[in-house]
């Protein structure tokens, strides 16, 4: 899976300035990671891998924020505050469609 956005960002994004939560902190970024690549998946092989050789660099500006939104979605609801509503999100945040929409193929949209 690519790395699209770097600890360092999603630390600057999330406003975390220490480094213990690193190791919680990595997981999530790959499963925000992970849940967009997922979604912008398509049957174009070729697609495909350009989204594998994508980097930090060359992710288009909107995936990268995407990945970033749905990460503090993922570190928002890590199960350990009584005052968030814990219960997982069955889909993507209209935040998140608005950022891959362009990204989608509208055959399977």
């Amino acid at each position: 899976m690519p790395e699209l956005v770097t600890i360092e960002e999603a630390k600057g994004h999330l406003r975390i300035t220490s480094d213990s939560d690193n190791p919680d902190l990595a997981i999530k970024l790959e499963a925000a990671t992970q849940v967009i690549i997922d979604y912008l998946t398509r049957r174009d092989e070729d697609w495909n891998a350009e989204m594998e050789a994508w980097t930090p660099d060359t992710v288009p500006s909107s995936i990268r924020a995407a990945v970033l939104v749905q990460l503090g979605e993922l570190y928002r609801k890590r199960g350990d505050d009584p005052d968030v509503e814990q219960r997982p999100t069955v889909s993507l945040s209209t935040t998140v469609m608005s950022l891959l929409m362009r990204y989608r193929d509208p055959g399977f949209a």
